[in-house]
């Protein structure tokens, strides 16, 4: 059996270099470390970013200079797809729990296109082919984003020195080729490109976990998230492509019978829905054991107008939420993984000195049992990255 050349003790990849049992033990493997590796740093990886956000908020907030508050915004985009990375690796090896919810297709490609047309090469021009009139699927709204943009980083990839990038759509009967049948069809989804192509050996491992033609230091996720997308969704994927002839990636995702509309309308309206919603005033005790995430927030709720405490663990909120009774302090915002105590267990002892407490739950770290903690009383989890916008919203319903 052909060993894998990065492994020499593992197995073969697939094929005739391995049994179908050896290569799902070998990628389980791959994935448990991978699983590890990035639970173990989203927490304080989530947490930097939370801190760096939060002042770029600020920034916006306070900054007389337009320009200045562009700078900033743009700060806010980039952590914003930061976190966005970590929550899809972390999906990838299965440590994150996937929401799924209608999700329009074109928005999302507008999304991706927009973001592409500001970051690759100009001399790669971007083109959107929109034909589906039912264009709504049922799916992890970071997860259809992210393989939209896999795709796409893909195809511009194999255009080194310029060309077409084109994103379409059409709706396709369900039945049609040769998918399962949906009720109301699927949505086609075609990535193409004018790149360099793919050749013949390379087309059966494209959607191989870890297998990349790419430079050392890609991870070989890419194709294989997409891939784990689809299928999630009981859809199919297929890839035709030439040398030299560019290559058409194309998405058949069941159909789902939302509504059509606007999205950007419907957020607006929720943003106005909220600003009418919002008012000030109250005091908050602010737990957090990283102090530009304490700094940062405490400086947005001030300038709010509401009184802030502080505290740095849980053995710290619970001596300061006990000394008031917990009478004066109408919300607790509360870290869930902190030195000393963490805020699971920091709540449930501030609960025995109020049972009326109301606290919200910030966490980095992405696969906390939020069912549990509302299960005990705690009103909201918010995971890190999260703007100031979102944070406000909340304390709204609570205070």
């Amino acid at each position: 059996m052909e060993k894998n050349p990065k492994n020499p003790d593992g197995p073969g990849f697939c094929g005739s270099h391995g049994s179908a049992e050896e290569l799902q033990l070998y990628i389980g493997q791959k994935l448990d470390i991978i699983g590890q590796l990035a639970g173990g740093i989203s927490h304080n990886f989530n947490n930097q970013l939370t801190g760096i956000m939060g002042f770029a908020n600020l920034i916006c907030l306070r900054a007389d200079n337009e320009n200045i508050k562009k700078f900033a915004e743009e700060i806010i985009g980039i952590c914003k797809n930061a976190g966005d990375m970590v929550r899809e690796l972390l999906t990838f090896a299965r440590y994150r729990p996937v929401t799924a919810s209608a999700q329009n297709v074109h928005n999302a490609i507008v999304t991706i296109a927009n973001l592409l047309g500001n970051s690759i090469d100009k001399r790669i021009v971007i083109k959107t082919d929109f034909a589906a009139e039912q264009h709504t699927v049922f799916a992890d709204a970071v997860q259809l984003q992210s393989s939209l943009l896999n795709l796409a980083l893909n195809s511009k990839d194999a255009m080194p020195t310029g060309g077409t990038l084109t994103f379409s759509t059409r709706h396709v009967p369900a039945g049609a080729e040769g998918a399962e049948a949906a009720p109301y069809g699927y949505v086609r989804i075609e990535v193409l490109d004018t790149g360099t192509g793919i050749s013949d050996n390379v087309k059966p491992r494209l959607f191989e976990p870890f297998f990349t033609t790419k430079a050392q230091g890609h991870a070989g996720l890419g194709l294989a998230a997409v891939h784990g997308l689809v299928k999630s969704m009981n859809g199919s994927i297929k890839v035709e492509s030439e040398e030299g002839k560019g290559a058409s990636v194309v998405m058949l995702l069941p159909a789902h019978a939302a509504v059509q509309g606007d999205e950007c309308q419907g957020q607006a309206a929720k943003r106005e829905a909220g600003a009418a919603k919002k008012k000030t005033g109250g005091t908050i005790l602010l737990v957090d054991d990283d102090k530009g995430i304490r700094d940062s927030i405490s400086a947005f709720l001030r300038s709010d107008g509401y009184s802030v405490f502080t505290a740095d663990d849980g053995l710290d909120a619970v001596e300061k939420y006990g000394n008031t009774g917990g009478a004066s302090i109408d919300l607790v915002i509360l870290d869930m993984v902190m030195p000393r105590l963490g805020g699971k267990d920091a709540f449930v002892k501030m609960k025995e000195v109020n049972p009326a407490i109301k606290a919200i739950g910030i966490t980095g770290f992405t696969n906390h049992r939020v069912e549990e903690l509302m299960g005990l009383g705690m009103k909201r989890i918010l995971h890190k990255p999260f703007a100031f916008e979102e944070l406000s919203s909340v304390i709204a319903e609570y205070i």
